[in-house]
């Protein structure tokens, strides 16, 4: 009886300390990523950063209807402007939207659409560029997906939203939610 209570309780400490830790904010290269933001609730972290390194890491957060992947990396580079329409942000931004149309190619998605591209927040500097694609993954699932970059602390910041099903105002809602991101995560 007395193993059972000591078994029991150190099951319920350690699911304090699990829940615990799951609140939070976990950072890397100076980013917070705290448990919420807005709706978003964090899921999985993923260190890409231990077997290829350069790439950095990747944090997901998820809301009713949305998917949001964030990842921050520097492809092993030293230097990295801030500035969207610098060559190194140019090069990574259309390389980025060309691994989307790789990923049709390799069977993952069933029909890729791009569409509308913006600066996010609309400003003279703008944080982010962002492209609006349309991605069908087979079997009537298509959402409209927004990709952004941008990069600061010598790091680039790259973010995939997918909204389900698709809706209106695609980039506008991406905008809100970029602003959200790039407040909590201290961009």
């Amino acid at each position: 009886m007395r193993g059972l209570r000591i078994l029991l309780a150190t099951a319920a400490l350690v699911s304090f300390a699990i829940a615990a830790h799951a609140q939070e904010a976990v950072s890397y290269y100076g980013f917070s990523f705290p448990p919420q933001i807005g709706a978003l609730t964090r899921g999985a972290t993923t260190d890409f950063e231990k077997d290829n390194p350069g790439a950095g890491y990747g944090i997901r957060y998820n809301a009713e209807g949305i998917r949001v992947d964030i990842f921050v990396y520097d492809l092993g580079k030293r230097k990295i402007s801030w500035d969207v329409f610098s060559e190194d942000q140019k090069a990574e931004f259309h390389t980025s939207i060309r691994a989307i149309h790789n990923a049709k190619t390799r069977g993952l998605y069933r029909e890729v659409k791009e569409g509308r591209e913006f600066e996010t927040p609309a400003v003279k500097n703008p944080f982010f560029r962002c492209k609006v694609l349309v991605i069908d993954r087979g079997e009537g699932r298509v959402e409209d997906s927004v990709l952004c970059l941008g990069a600061q602390n010598e790091k680039f910041f790259k973010t995939r939203i997918a909204f389900t099903p698709q809706g209106a105002q695609v980039a506008e809602r991406a905008d809100k939610l970029m602003r959200e991101i790039a407040r909590a995560a201290k961009f």
